[in-house]
């Protein structure tokens, strides 16, 4: 059979052209598959509020994340006891809507005590992650200059999921700057209370339902409890109080002892039930700075022994 030269080299091109699309194909398939490879990272996350997470910083100044860790299980050291000074001990509440929960809880708690007062300063859709609707560490400034606490309650999480992961993995560099970021912020608002004389227990937020949002919680509150050390602030996990040997689960035990719902409908937040005992679990702490609370932390001097009746 008889080609002309036109024809070889149309069907050479065609081939070519074929083999190159095929190359190219392939290599971005292998590139995508690397990408999704999961990073050597601990805890994985993804941004609830879809803003794009900060530009990585350079890797001699990022503040490495901390080992992450869910939450720490044991429970917080026993704090240095300060009464408060006057009839009224003020807790004064700081976070999202976990913490206008927490607030019904420990309104609850102190229900029969006049001695004890809440002041909720908790607003819903705020966080940490993003100031431009709601700056809190410029609002705590300002509540500490103007509450007068006795010692303050914060909880947030719940609107912060960290934006640290590309196609699907977290991306280390990513994690590292959302780290320094997020760990400024946090020590701000410790720092700016401690410095107000108002003492600090930052709480832990519970596992959630969803495994992805829950790695999303443990990259916080590791950053959580790692600022709490440094700065002299107790940290509370709530992580183990409100799972069921390592798993998510609805209900749990009450303040009574009984089996009650603990957790609302969309698995993040938790039910009335939930957030009186996230109060109770609270209490011991909050006992330290109620009117006469050092004074009632104090051991009983022992008593004296009865004389005796037997005579001379």
């Amino acid at each position: 059979m008889i080609f002309s030269s036109g024809w070889l080299k149309k069907n050479f091109q065609g081939r070519l052209h074929h083999l190159m699309c095929a190359t190219v194909l392939f290599s971005a398939l292998c590139t995508g598959a690397n990408a999704q490879t999961p990073a050597p990272a601990a805890a994985t996350g993804t941004s609830q509020s879809g803003s794009p997470a900060p530009a990585a910083a350079p890797a001699a100044t990022a503040q490495a994340a901390p080992a992450a860790s869910p939450d720490a299980t044991s429970p917080p050291p026993a704090p240095v006891c300060h009464s408060s000074p006057g009839e009224t001990g003020r807790i004064l509440v700081i976070g999202d809507s976990q913490a206008q929960g927490l607030a019904g809880g420990l309104r609850w708690l102190y229900r029969t005590n006049r001695n004890m007062r809440v002041l909720d300063h908790s607003k819903i859709s705020t966080g940490l992650v993003s100031v431009s609707f709601y700056n809190w560490p410029d609002e705590v400034h300002k509540l500490a200059a103007t509450e007068h606490a006795d010692v303050a309650v914060v909880m947030f999480g719940a609107n912060d999921r960290p934006p640290v992961r590309v196609h699907g993995a977290v991306d280390p560099a990513q994690l590292a700057n959302f780290t320094k970021i997020y760990s400024a912020r946090v020590h701000d608002i410790m720092t700016t209370l401690k410095n107000a004389h108002i003492p600090v227990i930052w709480v832990g937020h519970p596992m959630v339902r969803d495994e992805e949002f829950s790695a999303d919680m443990a990259i916080l509150n590791t950053i959580f409890q790692d600022q709490a050390a440094r700065n002299g602030a107790q940290f509370v996990p709530l992580w183990t109080a409100f799972s069921d040997n390592g798993h998510f689960s609805a209900y749990g035990e009450g303040v009574d002892g009984s089996k009650v719902r603990l957790r609302a409908d969309d698995g993040v937040h938790l039910t009335p039930s939930g957030y009186q005992k996230a109060a109770k679990i609270l209490e011991p702490l909050i006992a330290c700075y109620q009117p006469d609370a050092a004074q009632k932390s104090k051991p009983a001097a022992p008593s004296a022994p009865a004389p005796s009746s037997a005579t001379q």
